[in-house]
C-alpha cells in the first residue's frame, strides 16, 4: 500500500490511516490531479500532494487558507460556475466507498471542500450551527451541483449516508442532529432555491431511520408559521417510517386541521400512515379548538371513519357537530348527509360501451402508397433541413461564431422494412432507436398529421405509425404534440377514436390511458377539447375518482396543468356526477376565488343544489355567507328570498350584507326597506371610531366634497361619507354592492357626480404618485453609472447606440425624465375606492380613465382591470361606450378579456345581448332626437347644432348663426354660463370619440354579419343624432332566410331609398343588415359605388369593392390560409398596417418573442389571427415573413388558441380579414423562395 502512494505521489510516501479504502484515495488524487498541473495562481505543483495529505494525516493544517483564496479550485471541483448533476463522466467517482471512511477522514475532506467556497459562502443556504457550511458543501459536491447555479432541477447527494453525516458532526463538535434540525428549521424564504438544499437532506441514505433517531429534535419545529415552511416539513416527513409519523401523530394532527388547505392536503396522506395514534389528537381539536379547526378535525375524524366503517366514531363525530355551538361546525351533518346519500350513485347512472381495441394488421392497414410518399417527404424535409444547417453554421463561421452542425441521418429501407415489421404484427415494440424522435418530430410529424386529415389511418394505426417514430408519448408519459395534432386530425375526419376508445388503446399498448385526463386539461395544445361531448363524457365517466382527485388534491405540479379543463370535463357529463358533488360545493364556496365560479357552473344542472345554497346563509363564515348570496342571486331563485331576508337582519358583517342585498334586489326586492338612513349616522360615527384602515392614509380628507340628500333634507354627515368610503377600501372591489349603490342613489344628483369624480381622480394621481426628485436623481445617477461601467467593458455591444461616448452628467440627464415619472407606489390596497366612483361617477369618468389605460397598461395591470370593473357599473354611455372599446381593441390582452367580462355581465343584468347593450348605450353628447344642444344662460337659452360631417354650429336666442358662445351679461346666470361652455365643449370632444368608436363598431357589424330588427335599428340607430349621419354613409339590405330582398341607403330626411333613387318601405319585422360585395351581384356593387360617387357620399369604410374571398371546397376542413406563406416584408411595415386595420400585438413566448397578431370579434367570441415568423422584444425592424392567417376563440391564448375551421368562420368576416392579410402582404416585396433563410434572426 505504502509502495503505491509512494508511485502515485512522488517521492513522499503518506500512511494510509485505517478505514480508508485505498481505490478512494486513487480517486481523490485523480479528482485533485489538475491542480498540480494548473498554472499559478490557479494551482501549483504538489498541492494535489499537500491536500490529500491534509485529508488523510491532518498534515499542512495551512491547505484550509490556501483553499479558500484560491477561487480556481472551487471551479475546478465544479462547486461553482453553473454545474447541475454528475453528467461528466471524466470525473472520478469519489463518493463509492466515502460511507466506509474514518469520520476525521471524511470531515477534513468536507472542510476542504467548504474552504474552497470561503468566498462564496452567501451561496450555502442551510442554517448550521457556528455557521458551519461543511455538510451543504459535501452534499452539494456529491451532487455535483455547484453552488452558484439557478438551476429549478433538486440536487440529490450522491451515496452519502446520514449516518455518515452524523459521525462527522460529532467529530466535529456538533450534535449529531444538527444537520436535520437545520433541514426543518431553515425557512425556506431566507434565500432563493433555499428549499432544494434543505430537502438534499432527505436523499441521503439512512435519512428515514436518522430521523426516527432524533424525532424529539424535529417535533418542536414542525407547527412554523408560514404555510411554505409548513408545506417543506410535510415533504421532508413525506419519506419517514411509519413509527415516527405515530410519534408525532398530534402535529400532524394539527397541519392536518390548519387553516391552509395547501398544508391540510399534503398532512392527510401522512396521518393516515398513523393509524388509531390520530383519533385521540383528532378528539381534542374537535373539544378545544376553534371552530373552522374544530370542524376540520370533525370532517377528518368522520372520513377515517367512514373508509374503515367504523359506525362508532361517525355516531361520535355527529354528536359532537350537533352539540357545538358554532353554525360551521354544525353544517357538518348536512354535508355528511349529502355525502352518505351520494354513495354508490355517480358512475352506475352513466350507460356507455366499454370500446374492444382490434390490434390486428388485417383491421389496420395503411396504403403502402401513402407510406411510400411519408418516406418520401420524410427525407425531402431532411435533406432541406440538413441543407439550411450547413448555411447557418457557414454564416456564423463567417461572422467569427463557433456553432457546432447538426444533421439528421435520412431514413434507409432498413427503417422502412422496420416500420411494416411493426404494423404487420398484433402487438406493439416501442421504439428503441434513440434518435427516432429528434428525427421524426419536425420531417415526419406533419405527413403523419396529413395522413390522418385525409382518413387513411386507423386509431391503432395512427398509434402504431406514432410509437415507431418515438412520437406517441412525451418524457412524462403524456401524448406528445405531434400524437395530440395526430388524434384531433383523425377524429375530425373520421369521428374516432373517442376519448374512451383512445384511453383503452393506450392501456392495451402498456401506457395509462389516466394520462389523457391530464392532456385533456394541458396549457399547452389541449387535447380533445373540440371533441362533442358525446365523444369524451364516457372517459370521464370511466375515470370519476381520478378527476375528483385532480380537482380536490391535485397531484399534478407541472406549470402546464390547467384545473379549468376538469370544470370542462365535468360539463360535458349527462348530469354532475354525485362521488363530486361534494367536492364542488366545497370549491364553489370556498377561499379559492379561480376555482369558485367554475365549480358553481359545474353544479348548474344539479337538482336541489338550491336547498344546500340556502343552508350556507348560516355558515358560520362570513365569506361563505358572501358568496352564497351571490350564487343565489346569480341564479335567480325567488324561493330564497325568506332566508335572505331573515339572513339579512342578523348579519353583522358590512360585506356580507352588502351580498345580501345584492341578491335581494336581483330577486326583485326592494332593498331600501332593508335600509334604515336614520340609524346610519350613528353606525358610521361608532365604526370611525375604531379608526381608519392604513390603506387611506395618503387620502385627502380635506379636500372631500360636501354631498347634499337629494330630497332636501340637507347636508349629508361627513362621517356618512368618510364610512362609506372606508366600508368601499375593506370591500377591496371595484364593484358596488346594493347598499352602497342605494344610499349613494339618495344623493343629490350634481353631488354625486362630484363626489365620484373626486375619488377617482385622487385615486388616479395617488397609484402613480411619482418618487420624490432626489430619489429620481439617485436612480439616474446609479443607472448611468451601470451603462458607463457596460460600455467600457463590453464597448462592442454599444456601437450604435446613441449613449456611446456620453460623459456621466449626458447619461444621468437622458436617464432623469423616465425617473421623476416611476410611480412611489401603488393604490391597488385601496381599490375598493373605485366602488365609490363606480355608484356615484357620470360622464366625467370615462375621460381619465381611458388617459390612465393608454398610459400605465404595461405596468398597471391590476389597477387597470380594476378599472374596467369600475367602468361596468357608472350608468353612463360613455362609460359603457369605453369598456366595450377596450374588449375589441384595446391592446393589453387581460384588458380586452376584462372588459369583455364585465361587458356580458352588465348585458346580463340588463337582460340584453351585448350587441344590444352596445347599441342602447350609445353616447348622444348631449343632443337631442333633432341634433340640438340647448345652452342655457339662465333668462336665455343658446342653442349648438350637428351637421352632417359632425361639425357644430353655434345660434344665439334670435337663431342667429354666431362663431362662439358669448361671456354672460350682467342680467345672465353666470354659474349657469359657465356651465354651458363646459357642456359645449365637452360635446365637441365626446363627439369625435363617439364617430371613432361606432365606426369601429359598424364595421364589426360588417364583418360579423350582425342583423338588426328593423324597428331597433331604427329607434336606436338611425333615430340617433349622431349614429344617424353613420348609417347614412354605408349600404344596408333587408334579407329573409339569408337572401337579400333589398338594397337600400338611410337619407338626411328620415327615408330609405335604393341605388335608382326609388323610395323604399320596410315592414315592422324586417330584419337587416350591412350590404357587402358576396351579399349583392357584381352590377349591384358596381350601381351603388356609382350611386355614392353621385350624392357625393364618402362612404364611412371601404365597404364594397374590394373583392368577395371565397372558401375553395379543399379548405372546407383546413384551419389557415397559407396563401401568402413565405411573403417578405420589414416589421415595422408589418406593424403599422396591422395596428391601422385594428389588429393588436400578441403575447411575447419563449425568449421574449411575439408572433402573431391578433384582433378581437368579441360578439362572436371570436379573433382573427395573422401569424409571422416572429420578432423580438424590444422590436427590431428586420425581414420577416409571414406565415398564415387563422381563426381562434378568443377565451384562448397562446398555445391554448385551438384554430377553427375556416368552414365555420362567417363568409363576411373570412372574406374582410382575408383582405386584411392581402393589404399586409403589398407593404413588402412578395413572395421569395429564399424566405426562410432571409427571415431567421
Amino acid at each position: 500500500m505504502l509502495q503505491w502512494v509512494t508511485k502515485l505521489l512522488g517521492n513522499s510516501a503518506l500512511e494510509i490511516p485505517d478505514r480508508v479504502p485505498e481505490v478512494w484515495v486513487q480517486r481523490l488524487e485523480k479528482l485533485l490531479a489538475p491542480l498540480d498541473a494548473a498554472a499559478p495562481p490557479k494551482g501549483r505543483p504538489g498541492l494535489a500532494r499537500d491536500a490529500i495529505g491534509f485529508v488523510l494525516q491532518a498534515d499542512r493544517p495551512a491547505m484550509l487558507a490556501e483553499f479558500a483564496s484560491n477561487e480556481a479550485i472551487a471551479q475546478q471541483l465544479q462547486l461553482s460556475g453553473y454545474h447541475y448533476g454528475r453528467n461528466n463522466e471524466a470525473l472520478p467517482e469519489v463518493y463509492e466507498h466515502f460511507n466506509e471512511l474514518a469520520p476525521a477522514v471524511a470531515l477534513r475532506w468536507a472542510k476542504l471542500l467548504a474552504a474552497s467556497v470561503a468566498n462564496i459562502k452567501g451561496a450555502c443556504r442551510i442554517q448550521m450551527p457556528n455557521g458551519a457550511t461543511w455538510p451543504e458543501a459535501l452534499m452539494m459536491h456529491a451532487a455535483g451541483f455547484s453552488l452558484t447555479g439557478w438551476s429549478s432541477a433538486s440536487p440529490k447527494p450522491h451515496r452519502i449516508s446520514a449516518a455518515q453525516i452524523e459521525a462527522m458532526l460529532q467529530e466535529g463538535g456538533l450534535d449529531p442532529a444538527s444537520l436535520l434540525v437545520a433541514a426543518f428549521a431553515t425557512p425556506v424564504s431566507s434565500a432563493h432555491r433555499a428549499e432544494q438544499r434543505l430537502q438534499m437532506v432527505a436523499e441521503l441514505s439512512g435519512y428515514a431511520q436518522a430521523l426516527d433517531r432524533h424525532v424529539e429534535a424535529v417535533r418542536p419545529h414542525l407547527l412554523a408559521d408560514a404555510v411554505p415552511q409548513r408545506l417543506h416539513m410535510l415533504t421532508l416527513l413525506a419519506k419517514a417510517e411509519t413509527p415516527s409519523l405515530r410519534g408525532l401523530a398530534p402535529q400532524l394532527c394539527q397541519l392536518a386541521t390548519a387553516s391552509s388547505k395547501q398544508v391540510r392536503l399534503a398532512a392527510e396522506p401522512l396521518l393516515r400512515r398513523c393509524g388509531e395514534a390520530v383519533y385521540a389528537p383528532l378528539a381534542e381539536l374537535a373539544a378545544a379548538s376553534k371552530p373552522e379547526q374544530r370542524a376540520q378535525a370533525l370532517s377528518l375524524s368522520f372520513r377515517l371513519a367512514s373508509e374503515l366503517g367504523d359506525t362508532a366514531r361517525m355516531d361520535w363525530a355527529r354528536q359532537t357537530a350537533g352539540a357545538d355551538k358554532a353554525p360551521s361546525v354544525q353544517a357538518l351533518i348536512g354535508e355528511w348527509q349529502a355525502a352518505q346519500a351520494a354513495k354508490g350513485a355517480g358512475a352506475d347512472d352513466y350507460a356507455y360501451d366499454t370500446p374492444v381495441i382490434d390490434w390486428s394488421p388485417a383491421a389496420n392497414r395503411i396504403d403502402a402508397g401513402l407510406l411510400d410518399t411519408l418516406w418520401k417527404d420524410a427525407n425531402a424535409a431532411i435533406e432541406k433541413s440538413n441543407a439550411q444547417s450547413r448555411e447557418h453554421q457557414a454564416r456564423m463561421l463567417a461572422n467569427g461564431h463557433k456553432f457546432p452542425l447538426h444533421q439528421h441521418q435520412p431514413f434507409t429501407s432498413a427503417d422502412i422494412d422496420a416500420l411494416q415489421r411493426e404494423l404487420d404484427s398484433a402487438t406493439l415494440e416501442p421504439s428503441q432507436r434513440a434518435d427516432a424522435r429528434r428525427r421524426a418530430w419536425g420531417h415526419v410529424a406533419p405527413g403523419l398529421i396529413a395522413l390522418a386529415e385525409s382518413g387513411a389511418l386507423t386509431p391503432v394505426g395512427a398509434f402504431k405509425l406514432l410509437s415507431f417514430f418515438g412520437l406517441a408519448n412525451s418524457n412524462d408519459g403524456s401524448l406528445s404534440v405531434p400524437a395530440r395534432r395526430v388524434f384531433d386530425a383523425l377524429h375530425a375526419r373520421t369521428g374516432r377514436p373517442t376519448l374512451l376508445e383512445l384511453a383503452a388503446l393506450l392501456d392495451g399498448a402498456g401506457c395509462d390511458g389516466k394520462i389523457l385526463l391530464v392532456d385533456y386539461c394541458s396549457s399547452w395544445h389541449p387535447f380533445a377539447t373540440t371533441w362533442p361531448a358525446a365523444d369524451v363524457w364516457p372517459y370521464f365517466a370511466s375515470r370519476l375518482d381520478w378527476l375528483v382527485e385532480l380537482l380536490t388534491n391535485n397531484p399534478i405540479k407541472s406549470y402546464s396543468f390547467d384545473k379549468k379543463g376538469l370544470y370542462r370535463a365535468l360539463a360535458t357529463l349527462p348530469s354532475p356526477p354525485a362521488v363530486a358533488v361534494n367536492a364542488l360545493f366545497g370549491l364553489a364556496l370556498g377561499p379559492a376565488k379561480t376555482d369558485r365560479l367554475p365549480a358553481q357552473e359545474a353544479l348548474h344542472g344539479l337538482p336541489g343544489k338550491e336547498t344546500r345554497i340556502v343552508e350556507a346563509l348560516d355558515n358560520g363564515k362570513a365569506e361563505v355567507r358572501m358568496l352564497a348570496a351571490q350564487w343565489l342571486g346569480r341564479l335567480r331563485h325567488a324561493p330564497a328570498v325568506p332566508a335572505l331576508e331573515k339572513a339579512v337582519r342578523k348579519e353583522k358583517n358590512d360585506l356580507a350584507k352588502g351580498a345580501l342585498l345584492d341578491a335581494l334586489q336581483q330577486l326583485g326586492q326592494a332593498v331600501e326597506k332593508y335600509l334604515d338612513r336614520d340609524a346610519l349616522g350613528t353606525e358610521a360615527t361608532k365604526s370611525l371610531a375604531k379608526g381608519l384602515p392604513k390603506e387611506l392614509d395618503w387620502f385627502p380628507w380635506q379636500a372631500l366634497p360636501g354631498v347634499r340628500w337629494a330630497d332636501g333634507q340637507g347636508p349629508v354627515s361627513a362621517d356618512i361619507v368618510k364610512w362609506m368610503l372606508v366600508q368601499a377600501v375593506k370591500q377591496k372591489q371595484p364593484e358596488p354592492n346594493a347598499v352602497l349603490r342605494k344610499y349613494c342613489a339618495m344623493f343629490d344628483a350634481r353631488d354625486r357626480e362630484a363626489l365620484g369624480q373626486f375619488v377617482l381622480e385622487a385615486w388616479l394621481q395617488e397609484d402613480v404618485r411619482p418618487i420624490t426628485p432626489d430619489e429620481a436623481l439617485e436612480r439616474a445617477r446609479a443607472a448611468a453609472q451601470s451603462t458607463q461601467q457596460s460600455m467600457s467593458r463590453y464597448p462592442q455591444y454599444y456601437q450604435d447606440d446613441p449613449k456611446l461616448g456620453m460623459s456621466l452628467e449626458q447619461l444621468i440627464a437622458a436617464y432623469l425624465p423616465a425617473q421623476l415619472r416611476q410611480p412611489a407606489g401603488s393604490a391597488t390596497g385601496s381599490k375598493g375606492l373605485l366602488a365609490i366612483a363606480a355608484a356615484c361617477a357620470a360622464e366625467r369618468a370615462a375621460a381619465p380613465t381611458q388617459r390612465f389605460l393608454k398610459e400605465w397598461y404595461g405596468s398597471r395591470a391590476s389597477q387597470g382591470k380594476a378599472l374596467i370593473a369600475m367602468l361596468a357599473w357608472i350608468e353612463h354611455p360613455s362609460a359603457t361606450q369605453l369598456m366595450l372599446a377596450i374588449g375589441s381593441r384595446f391592446r393589453t390582452r387581460s384588458f380586452q378579456e376584462e372588459a369583455t367580462r364585465q361587458a356580458e355581465a352588465l348585458a346580463e343584468r340588463k337582460g340584453w345581448s351585448l350587441a344590444e347593450l352596445a347599441d342602447r348605450t350609445i353616447p348622444s353628447a348631449g343632443f337631442d332626437e333633432a341634433g340640438a344642444l340647448e345652452l342655457s344662460y339662465g333668462p336665455r337659452a343658446f342653442e349648438a347644432r350637428l351637421l352632417p360631417d359632425f361639425r357644430v354650429e353655434l345660434f344665439n336666442p334670435e337663431g342667429k348663426k354666431i362663431a362662439a358662445l358669448p361671456e354672460p351679461r350682467q342680467d345672465d346666470d353666470a354659474d349657469a354660463a359657465k356651465q354651458a361652455k363646459k357642456a359645449f365643449s365637452a360635446a365637441r370632444k365626446e363627439l369625435k370619440s363617439i364617430v371613432d368608436l361606432q365606426t369601429d363598431r359598424l364595421y364589426e357589424a360588417l364583418c360579423t354579419e350582425r342583423a338588426w330588427p328593423y324597428a331597433d335599428w331604427r329607434a336606436y340607430l338611425f333615430e340617433h343624432p349622431v349614429m344617424r349621419h353613420l348609417v347614412q354613409r354605408l349600404v344596408w339590405v333587408r334579407v329573409e332566410g339569408g337572401e337579400v330582398v333589398q338594397a337600400f341607403r338611410p337619407l338626411d330626411d328620415g327615408t330609405l331609398s335604393s341605388c335608382d333613387d326609388d323610395a323604399v318601405t320596410l315592414p315592422e319585422t324586417a330584419t337587416v343588415r350591412l350590404a357587402h360585395d358576396s351579399l349583392l351581384g357584381g352590377e349591384a356593387v358596381a350601381a351603388w359605388q356609382q350611386h355614392l360617387v353621385d350624392y357625393e357620399v364618402k362612404p364611412l369604410f371601404q365597404q364594397l369593392g374590394k373583392g368577395r374571398y371565397a372558401l375553395p371546397a379543399e379548405l372546407a376542413r383546413a384551419d389557415q390560409i397559407l396563401d401568402f406563406k413565405g411573403h417578405l416584408l420589414e416589421a415595422f411595415a408589418l406593424r403599422g398596417r396591422a395596428l391601422k386595420l385594428g389588429y393588436a400585438r400578441g403575447p411575447a413566448e419563449d425568449g421574449g418573442w411575439f408572433h402573431v397578431y391578433e384582433k378581437r370579434f368579441p360578439t362572436l367570441g371570436l379573433q382573427a389571427v395573422i401569424e409571422f415568423t416572429g420578432n423580438p422584444l424590444p422590436e427590431e425592424n428586420r425581414s420577416v415573413a409571414l406565415l398564415n392567417l387563422s381563426f381562434a376563440s378568443s377565451q384562448a391564448g397562446g398555445e391554448q388558441r385551438g384554430r377553427i375551421a375556416l368552414s365555420q368562420v362567417p363568409a363576411v368576416l373570412l372574406s374582410e380579414c382575408y383582405n386584411d392579410l392581402r393589404l399586409i402582404a403589398a407593404e413588402g416585396t412578395g413572395f421569395d423562395p429564399a424566405w426562410e433563410k432571409k427571415s431567421e434572426y
